[in-house]
């Protein structure tokens, strides 16, 4: 094979068939002048062109290779629409400036890298195929040498990513019921708040379903915190979406997170199934944070890894969870934690207030020391730098005196954000403040009455056994 570089050999012609956007290197495209890329496409900074140079050789071959083997390795995998997608941003990229380092505004090209990486992640039928895998790298790769940052990842192309998704949606896979909705949480030692706006404390140690009904099962399993073993978080969650052939696939799908393992696919490997984008999994911060976005019901599932352990968060339509709650299966999210399994963690706050430091929580574990100390006043003031409010705040305190990890300061706060971005309606029903002394009006109060009954009482009994032993001794 001629080792020309100009679009006239064979395997090379059909490269450019295949993608406009990486066409050959000799002729300068308007994707190498974005940012001072030379005749090779390489960058001209000397920190870039080795590294550049060497991975666009590397996806050369791999592309000659599947060329040169046919097109049933391609099956399915129709990735040449979005490089035909993002060949169209080119115009827009370019300037008559004479200086293509500057020749495109950063967010644009971001933008357009951003767009390119969501085509590829929603063709389907495409997880064998080595030129898929392989501009998916280029993308990162680019992403990364052009410093894109977390507001320019976020910004998409209108034009043309919504003209990717709007095809025809059959009807049955376009949520046509209540436009209300429902949330519910689960974080930190754990805390639930259920679809009925429930907030609870619990122990709930071990597997649980939060959701459990005809389109999707979430289940999470709460170990003990190390060192503290009456305190328990989040170490595993599944979510599974059960199939639906006319919008996803036959096939349930399932995503599983587990300490230290947030993945950004399902369990397949996909992150798009469905012809209409009907189930997406977004990454929105790799190893952080991810959202399930099941369309066909308008359902939006957001976890997140914070430290060792995870928060979960479901927005779902109104109608579906009343429906829910009609079903005999066990959904914490719909009934709430069962009673024996409830934590009064407004008691434990109130006369935390006299407990100078974690004795009286190690106290509870058996040849353990506490690692600790730290007063109320102490975590409360932790709390307060995260704005966390209400029973958010409550909570954020609660767990750093039940385990001293500032890391649950963040599940609190996060969580807040998200049952304000997923649930609105629910600051209406939040208490704007930061404040325990409610609770101790509540609880010490009383317990410094019963405290007192329980002395006086005493002194009355001892008494009169005093009396009862004077009487026979003196007979």
């Amino acid at each position: 094979m001629k080792t020309r570089y100009n679009g006239h050999t064979d395997r090379w012609g059909l490269w450019q068939v295949r993608s406009e956007a990486l066409r050959a290197c000799r002729v300068p495209s308007s994707v190498a002048a974005w940012k001072g890329m030379g005749p090779c496409g390489c960058h001209k900074p000397p920190s870039f062109a080795v590294p550049s140079c060497c991975g666009y050789l590397v996806l050369f071959f791999c592309l000659v290779f599947i060329s040169a083997e046919g097109s049933h390795q391609t099956g399915d995998c129709h990735v040449e629409r979005c490089t035909n997608e993002y060949g169209k941003h080119q115009p827009a990229l370019d300037t008559n400036t004479g200086h293509p380092q500057e020749a495109a505004d950063s967010h644009t090209t971001c933008a357009a890298l951003r767009n390119y990486g969501h085509c590829l992640n929603r063709t389907v039928g495409c997880h064998g195929n080595i030129l898929y895998h392989s501009l998916r790298n280029y993308v990162r790769q680019q992403m990364e040498a052009n410093n894109c940052s977390e507001q320019a990842l976020e910004m998409l192309d209108r034009n043309s990513s919504s003209k990717m998704r709007q095809t025809v949606v059959p009807a049955a896979c376009t949520y046509k019921g209540q436009n209300t909705y429902r949330h519910c949480g689960l974080f930190g030692d754990p805390h639930l708040r259920t679809f009925y706006d429930v907030f609870q404390t619990c122990r709930i140690k071990g597997a649980w379903p939060l959701v459990n009904n005809d389109y999707l099962t979430v289940q999470v399993t709460n170990d003990a915190i190390e060192g503290f073993p009456q305190a328990t978080a989040t170490s595993k969650l599944t979510v599974i979406v059960k199939g639906n052939p006319e919008c996803t696939s036959a096939d349930f799908q399932t995503y599983q997170a587990q300490t230290n393992s947030l993945p950004g696919t399902f369990d397949d490997g996909r992150v798009t199934v469905g012809a209409y984008d009907s189930l997406e999994l977004i990454e929105v911060d790799p190893g952080k944070h991810i959202e399930i976005h099941i369309r066909y019901i308008s359902t939006v599932v957001v976890v997140r890894q914070i430290g060792r352990y995870f928060t979960f968060s479901i927005k779902m339509p109104e109608d579906l969870v009343n429906k829910s709650s009609l079903s005999p299966n066990l959904q914490l999210c719909v009934r709430g934690c069962p009673q024996v399994e409830l934590v009064n963690y407004q008691e434990y706050l109130a006369t935390r207030q006299y407990s100078p430091s974690v004795q009286d929580v190690a106290s509870l574990q058996v040849g353990l020391e506490p690692r600790l100390t730290i007063t109320r006043s102490d975590a409360e003031e932790m709390c307060k730098e995260t704005k966390s409010i209400d029973v958010y705040f409550d909570s954020c305190v609660f767990d750093i005196l039940q385990t001293g990890d500032v890391n649950f300061t963040l599940a609190a706060m996060t969580s807040l954000m998200d049952v304000l971005k997923l649930h609105p309606s629910a600051a209406r029903t939040l208490v704007n403040g930061s404040y325990l002394e409610k609770y101790e009006k509540q609880y010490v109060n009383n317990q410094g009455w019963v405290r007192q009954a329980r002395t006086e009482y005493m002194s009355v009994f001892l008494l009169i056994l005093t009396l009862l032993v004077h009487v026979i001794c003196s007979r």
